[in-house]
C-alpha cells in the first residue's frame, strides 16, 4: 500500500517538475521504482488517465512527442524512446521488457562511424485495446490496429491491421479475432 501511495506522489511530482512538457489527464496514475520519464528539447509527453508505469520503465521523448491514451498499463522494464512521434491508444497492456522505438541509426556511409551518421525517423502508432506481450520489439514505422495481441518475443515490422493474434519475427497473423 505504501508503494502505491509513493508511486502516486512521484507520478504527480514529475508533472510539476516537467511543467509544459509532461501533460496528464487527471491525477490518477502510478510511476514505479526506478522508472524514468525524460522529456528533452521542445518535445512533450501526454499521459492519459489511469496510466500505470511499473518498476524500471523508461519513457523518453526528444521529437514531436509521445502520446499515451487512458487506462494503459506498462509492466516492468518497458522502454519507449521517441525521437519523432509515438502514439498509443486507450486500454493497452504492455508486458515486461517491451521496446518501442521510432528511429534507427543510419549506416550507409562506409567512410563514417555509424554513431556519427544520424538517425532515420518513422512514426509508430498503436491502436486501442491492444496487448503487447513480454519481450516484444516494435520497430520504426510500425502501425498496430485496434484489438490486436502481439505474442511474446515477437518483432513488429510494418502494419498489423486485422484484429487478432500476431506472432513471430516478423510478427504475422496466426489467429483472427473470434476464431477458435
Amino acid at each position: 500500500m505504501i508503494e502505491k501511495i509513493f508511486g502516486f506522489f512521484k507520478y504527480n511530482f514529475l508533472r510539476i517538475l516537467n511543467f509544459r512538457k509532461l501533460y496528464t489527464k487527471g491525477l490518477k496514475g502510478y510511476l514505479g521504482t526506478g522508472s524514468k520519464i525524460i522529456v528533452k528539447n521542445k518535445s512533450k509527453i501526454y499521459l492519459g488517465d489511469k496510466t500505470w508505469i511499473s518498476d524500471y520503465c523508461a519513457l523518453v521523448s526528444t521529437g514531436r512527442g509521445l502520446n499515451i491514451g487512458d487506462n494503459c498499463y506498462f509492466n516492468s522494464n518497458v522502454r519507449i524512446i521517441s525521437m519523432d512521434q509515438i502514439e498509443i491508444g486507450n486500454n493497452c497492456l504492455f508486458g515486461p521488457n517491451v521496446v518501442i522505438v521510432d528511429h534507427n541509426h543510419k549506416h550507409d556511409d562506409l567512410k563514417k562511424l555509424i554513431c556519427n551518421q544520424g538517425y532515420e525517423y518513422k512514426k509508430v502508432e498503436i491502436g486501442s485495446d491492444c496487448w503487447i506481450c513480454a519481450n516484444v520489439v516494435i520497430t520504426p514505422g510500425s502501425r498496430i490496429g485496434d484489438r490486436i495481441v502481439v505474442a511474446a518475443n515477437s518483432v513488429v515490422i510494418g502494419n498489423l491491421t486485422i484484429s487478432g493474434t500476431y506472432a513471430g519475427i516478423p510478427a504475422k497473423l496466426v489467429k483472427k479475432q473470434g476464431e477458435e
